[in-house]
């Protein structure tokens, strides 16, 4: 019997393989998920400690004792380490046999023995809503910078699962399979101008018109010597051994047909030169471009295999704000950042469901359902009236970050739910621009199937810009754009993370290490494109 064992300290991600072992008919698996609570009490997480080689070692050799017993042909066990948050596997284990009973029946015996036998401990990482100290195992209380942060939404958010959909909706994604020609394409020798086809060896002046062949006809013949069929672009070619004579290239009159000039080519696109049969056009990976698109319905993949969009759902807090068409009374001020979140994830095809919530109100957690993203604007800070954190963990979010070095968005909140993700926003315009495209734009990049995001760019500062040394690194708004084949930022005005005019021409944010004081125009800075 085959047997494959992991110990892994992340998210675990399996799937059955492809092909199963030879002669299975069955592959039974079953996935141990850490629950919400443990002995009546409320937690974010189990902490599971293993000493690796006797673990493997125990788990291989029950294994092997009960394929005595259950003739099956396969099995694969991975079990997590460290922290597990509530509502993530902790254990996952298959079992590949001829017949279910025999597979079920190996799998309910090995995981029973695997609590006796195996020297694998858990312990309650932390109850729900203590607030005492973060996560243990996840990140201390302490700010962490945004390279940090972004490094762990890489690791948090692996490509969703996939789904076929129709060619319009699947633009901008990314396709999960690769895509052959299922024939020769083209699939005939068709003409590539308007003209007159013509026996190749044929090398008189003058024929007779005996036929007419318009794209989308389809009449073989074999041509006589003088003889010469009228033929539109695209249309198929009557035979083999031909070329066409452009009709710029011949006089007609009635169904007489002078040349006056051949050109040398055969004005021709030959069955199979663009792919044969069979050959990837497009492989798995690829982003759907326009092009890419009409690439594949030209060959009949009209539902294209690709990943499917995270259902997001946003959540604007504040007393002091109205909807942007009500006229603001005193001491309130009009919704900015809800139009902004559907905006920005606009460029996704996401369409977020979107709720206003006073802070006293909350959200009942029946609203979260299926959501993959959850955006919470304001409330991300220390405040009296920041309740952001509270709502989170009232929903079984474990919080993983509680702030970041950076500004602006300092006050950043990230916290997971199983394999949800939730972001809590500061307030201020300014910062909920930075955030969504500093974090949340990484974590929908990961999520999509296109690699780890992308990263900071380099250019040359088009204006020099008063940094200020601050002890914090800082990402500035800027618009940059080509000049003479390199990259050129223009830092934008910006007075606060309020700052709601330095959005209307950013596309990108320089970032300003820690420290840095006034940067000179021509300097070389890193940059981040919005």
């Amino acid at each position: 019997m085959e047997i494959e064992i992991q110990l892994v300290s992340g998210p675990i991600s399996a799937r059955h393989p492809s092909p199963l072992p030879a002669g299975a008919g069955a592959w039974v698996e079953f996935s141990g998920v850490v629950r919400g609570e443990e002995n009546g009490q409320p937690i974010a997480a189990l902490e599971y400690e293993a000493y690796a080689p006797m673990a493997e070692r125990e788990m291989r050799k029950i294994l092997e004792d009960l394929a005595a017993r259950h003739p099956c042909l396969a099995a694969r066990v991975i079990h997590r380490t460290g922290i597990v948050p509530a509502g993530e596997a902790a254990i996952y284990a298959a079992i590949a046999g001829r017949h279910r009973a025999e597979a079920l029946a190996m799998l309910g015996e090995f995981m029973d023995r695997l609590k006796q036998d195996v020297p694998i401990w858990k312990r309650r990482a932390l109850p729900r809503l203590e607030k005492a100290a973060a996560p243990a195992g996840g990140l201390p209380p302490a700010a962490h910078s945004a390279a940090e942060v972004r490094e762990l939404l890489r690791q948090w958010c692996p490509p969703l699962g996939v789904e076929r959909v129709a060619l319009a909706e699947a633009t901008g994604r990314v396709l999960r399979e690769t895509v052959a020609a299922p024939e020769d394409q083209p699939p005939f020798d068709r003409s590539s101008v308007d003209g007159f086809a013509v026996r190749l060896e044929d090398g008189a002046a003058r024929f007779r018109i005996v036929d007419e062949i318009r794209a989308g006809d389809w009449k073989p013949r074999v041509l006589q010597p003088g003889e010469a069929v009228r033929i539109a672009t695209g249309g198929a070619l009557p035979g083999e051994g031909l070329r066409v004579v452009m009709k710029e290239d011949a006089l007609v009159e009635g169904d007489a047909l002078a040349v006056r000039r051949r050109d040398g080519g055969r004005n021709i696109r030959f069955r199979g030169e663009d792919a044969a049969a069979g050959q990837a056009l497009v492989e798995a990976g690829a982003v759907l471009s326009p092009g890419v698109a009409g690439l594949l319905a030209s060959v009949g993949c009209s539902q294209p295999l690709v990943t499917r969009r995270p259902r997001a759902l946003h959540v604007a807090t504040g007393n002091e704000i109205v909807a942007p068409e009500q006229t603001p009374g005193r001491g309130q001020i009009r919704d900015s950042n809800s139009t902004l979140v559907r905006a920005f994830l606009g460029q996704w095809g996401i369409a977020p469901e979107q709720r206003r919530v006073a802070e006293e109100g909350g959200l009942h957690q029946s609203a979260l359902e299926g959501a993959d993203l959850v955006l919470i604007s304001g409330g991300a800070s220390v405040g009296r009236h920041d309740f952001t954190r509270q709502w989170l963990e009232a929903w079984g979010f474990a919080i993983q970050v509680s702030k970041t070095t950076a500004r602006p968005g300092k006050p950043l909140i990230v916290a997971r739910r199983g394999g949800a993700l939730a972001f809590g926003l500061p307030g201020n315009p300014l910062a909920h621009f930075v955030c969504l495209n500093l974090y949340v734009r990484c974590a929908l990049e990961c999520w999509s199937g296109q690699g780890a995001g992308r990263d900071f760019q380099e250019g040359a500062l088009a204006a020099g810009l008063a940094a200020g040394g601050e002890g914090r690194e800082t990402f500035w708004p800027a618009h940059w754009r080509l000049t003479a084949g390199r990259a050129e930022l223009l830092p934008l005005r910006w007075k606060s993370s309020g700052d709601l005019t330095a959005l209307a021409s950013a596309n990108a944010l320089i970032r300003v290490p820690r420290g840095a004081r006034d940067l000179a125009a021509g300097e070389r800075v890193e940059f981040l494109e919005c």
